[in-house]
């Protein structure tokens, strides 16, 4: 296991796939809201960590790992670079090939936050569920009635 510089999991796995090691990399679909638009991204499900086959190569070679680009340090126990059993890392690729169809949403059904923008500025509602990419449908409490709106995501705020 190799141990990324910040957010370059992908530079340091070309420059390690470039010297002929087999790397693993697990990702999720996220979603987030920058710029007032609602973006998908695939993250790393472990941030600044990558896998590298620990084959023949990769033992012979495992000095220049700590150079690589983009790689802080290899994760050792001791003096030994950590091993994980390939049962663990397939039990990952199979967990990663069912979530990568979802997206981790920004809002969760339930959670409270504060509209941003328009007529209800400032109120806060609870989000109920996407209504398509860049809308949700959200519950506001007004005159202690539950009334149900569909909204831009991008005018929601998370509460502290």
């Amino acid at each position: 296991m190799v141990q990324t510089k910040p957010q370059q999991e992908a530079l340091a796995i070309a420059h390690l796939e470039q010297q002929g090691m087999t790397t693993y990399c697990p990702l999720f679909k996220q979603e987030s809201i920058r710029h007032r638009q609602v973006q998908v991204n695939t993250i790393p499900l472990f941030p600044r960590y990558i896998f590298v086959l620990a084959d023949a190569h990769a033992k012979e070679t495992i000095h220049t790992i700590r150079s690589t680009t983009g790689v802080s340090r290899l994760i050792k126990v001791g003096d030994q670079p950590s091993v994980i059993k390939t049962d663990v890392i397939d039990q990952i690729r199979v967990m990663e090939a069912s979530h990568l169809q979802h997206i981790d949403r920004y809002f969760k059904a339930g959670e409270a936050f504060l509209m941003t923008g328009g007529l209800y500025q400032g109120l806060e509602a609870v989000y109920q569920m996407d209504d398509g990419m860049a809308r949700a449908v959200v519950v506001l409490n007004l005159l202690q009635q539950p009334v149900r709106l569909t909204i831009d995501k991008t005018r929601l705020k998370k509460s502290s």
